[in-house]
């Protein structure tokens, strides 16, 4: 195997699939990437057997065929050193492989290529596509909902699923839940209804292109995955086992108390409240009036702080606390400069409520 390819491009290639190395695996294999030539094609896989990721572009004949097995972060490490100019790439026959850079030359031991997981094919009949743009919308105004908690483990992750010709995302911790949809552009015969463990929407997050209207393909396949292909890029994904809540049945009818504000400074003073917050003591009060909300966080151990905003409330004047981080997450993705809140009462849930995005919020309990 010998390729020649500039830094520029093995190095973004590099960042992109070594996020599914997983360091701390007893398996070596796993430490590694893959590189696969064809006469074309240069292919780099990575994967920790719970997610892969691949990526392929084209190379400029002549290519000589192979595949080897390299250490992945040492390979982005030194490819990220070398100048900004055609790297010479050659893989020998003890495993390891021989990268050369203008002045620069490494030697890199590395493993048997077929020691490396074959990933599934990705070909599926079964195709959801929506846009690059639309998905990685979904996943910023959903994701920050998910639950961190390893013994929830139905909730660390994303339902993606489907109503009628709408790709729907929902995420939950227990204390709030974010759902978001946009249209899908082609569904198959049998769309997805899918736990998306919350490593993969990270990484679908990070690697889509918000502006981009190219699609990005939605496939099953078997054993539990899924596949996402976009551009260049492939991610394989495991799914969470198991059944979602029903989400649909604790989000409440619209109500009619609605709290209306400016949007940046609700932002700020509760940015500001939350720095009196301790472990122990993470509730914000909110206490709202027609014309005013006033919210304070007084602790013993670090002090009070207090703000007030003016806003439009249509209901009975309320005091309910909240944790402030759970709408901190929200107001920041939200594309309104004004926000309405539904409040319904201290000891229910609190909404915000789009045509294509709605969000819950369960309030705290003040000693």
């Amino acid at each position: 195997m010998r390729l020649s390819i500039p830094q520029p491009q093995l190095l973004k290639t590099l960042q992109v699939v070594e996020r599914a190395v997983n360091d701390r695996s007893t398996l070596p294999i796993l430490t590694n990437v893959l590189l696969e030539t064809t006469e074309r094609e240069l292919t780099l896989t990575a994967t920790d057997l719970d997610v892969g990721i691949q990526c392929r572009f084209p190379l400029i004949p002549p290519v000589e065929q192979g595949a080897v097995a390299l250490p992945a972060r040492k390979l982005t490490t030194i490819v990220r050193e070398l100048p900004a100019e055609q790297i010479t790439l050659e893989a020998k026959k003890n495993h390891t492989a021989a990268l050369s850079c203008g002045t620069s030359y490494f030697r890199i031991p590395g493993l048997p290529a077929e020691d490396f997981p074959t990933l599934p094919p990705t070909e599926s009949p079964e195709q959801t596509l929506v846009s690059q743009g639309a998905l990685k919308t979904l996943i910023t105004m959903t994701a920050h909902a998910m639950s961190m908690e390893e013994t929830r483990f139905i909730l660390n992750g994303a339902l993606l699923t489907t109503q009628k010709d709408t790709l729907v995302m929902v995420a939950t911790d227990g204390r709030r839940l974010a759902t978001a949809q946009t249209p899908a552009t082609a569904q198959g015969k049998s769309p997805p209804n899918v736990i998306i463990p919350s490593k993969t929407i990270r990484e679908l997050g990070r690697l889509l292109d918000g502006s981009s209207e190219d699609e990005v393909t939605i496939a099953p396949l078997k054993d539990n995955q899924l596949t996402f292909r976009f551009g260049q890029v492939t991610i394989i994904t495991r799914l969470v086992e198991g059944q979602f809540p029903q989400y649909e049945k604790v989000i409440p009818s619209a109500a009619k108390q609605r709290l209306v504000c400016a949007r940046q400074p609700l932002i700020d003073a509760i940015r500001r409240a939350s720095l009196m917050t301790t472990a122990a003591s993470q509730a914000v009060l909110f206490e709202v009036g027609s014309i005013q909300l006033v919210v304070s966080k007084e602790s013993a151990e670090v002090g009070s702080a207090r703000e007030e905003l003016p806003v439009s409330y249509s209901g009975e004047p309320v005091t309910v606390a909240f944790n402030p981080e759970f709408w901190l997450d929200a107001l920041k993705v939200l594309p309104q400069d004004e926000v309405h809140i539904e409040l319904t009462g201290p000891d229910r849930p609190a909404v915000i409520r789009l045509p294509e995005f709605t969000y819950l919020v369960l309030p705290m309990k003040v000693a």
